[in-house]
């Protein structure tokens, strides 16, 4: 028997029964990514039971249901509600007029099988410095959320709507930062194309290890990549032909001690450099 709340991150259960992926993956359709070894390696230890519902569009009912045959035990089941059901808007999104708001509707790309990203990116950068994107999914959009904050975003907030709606807010901020290129402390940047050949010019050919994963299956291009940055020496660059902005690498990434420079060329062509931060 294992006492479990909706604060205990998933990777806790998969340690304690296997089958729980197989039994959370039943909940929702947003929650099957954990069946993907690489997706699941990422999320498991990040996310609790609470932000897995919210991002499957369920509730932590849910959870107890599938899990308790399991030999899972909840505790604390109504605060653990309380706290996930009622936490009050920040005062930047309070005090905004809806006019600095741009309300941004991915449903009808996710249900035609897209990848929204691309468009999302887009429009944040559109939205004015100070001002507010509001992303609204079925699902809490966990990655998006720590990328734009790697970006421009100030802070960031998500509203629980309904089960099938979520409003994920991000505010931009005020002020316009240097070129991401010059930018000593970001992670993630991107370019356009004079900035990213700018940065890929200090390394010369053999200091480069180049690799196209744009034909690879997922999720072959995320092992491949993690493959090459294991073993990439101090110094040296791994420079990516992707098909995608990879955001669940780029999660991945956040915590490790990498530079990540992106030049999104068009849809199904974008060149990635991946280098140890000096």
């Amino acid at each position: 028997m294992k006492i479990i709340t909706a604060k205990t991150k998933i990777s806790e259960l998969i340690k304690e029964n296997s089958q729980s992926v197989e039994a959370i993956a039943s909940i929702a359709k947003p929650l099957e990514k954990l069946k993907n070894p690489i997706l699941r390696k990422i999320m498991a230890s990040r996310v609790t039971i609470a932000e897995a519902a919210k991002m499957g569009g369920a509730k932590v009912e849910d959870f107890k249901r599938v899990l308790t045959p399991l030999g899972f035990v909840f505790e604390g089941m109504e605060s653990s509600k309380e706290e996930t059901s009622h936490e009050p808007r920040p005062g930047w999104l309070q005090n905004a007029p809806k006019e600095d708001i741009d309300f941004y509707d991915v449903r009808p790309i996710i249900d035609d099988g897209a990848d929204p990203l691309k468009e999302i990116l887009h429009r944040f950068k559109e939205v004015p410095n100070g001002k507010i994107l509001c992303v609204i999914n079925n699902f809490v959009p966990t990655p998006l959320i720590h990328l734009l904050k790697q970006q421009k975003a100030e802070d960031s907030f998500v509203e629980n709507i309904s089960d099938k709606e979520f409003h994920t807010y991000f505010l931009k901020k005020k002020k316009e930062e240097e070129p991401a290129s010059e930018t000593a402390d970001s992670k993630v940047m991107m370019h356009d194309a004079a900035h990213f050949d700018e940065v890929l010019s200090r390394f010369e050919e053999g200091q480069l290890t180049k690799i196209d994963v744009r034909e690879l299956e997922m999720p072959g291009p995320m092992q491949a990549i993690l493959g090459e940055l294991e073993t990439l020496p101090a110094g040296n660059a791994l420079y990516i032909d992707h098909k995608r902005i990879p955001v669940y690498l780029l999660e991945e990434l956040a915590e490790k001690d990498f530079e990540v420079h992106i030049h999104n060329i068009e849809e199904g062509n974008v060149r990635m450099l991946i280098f140890h931060k000096k």
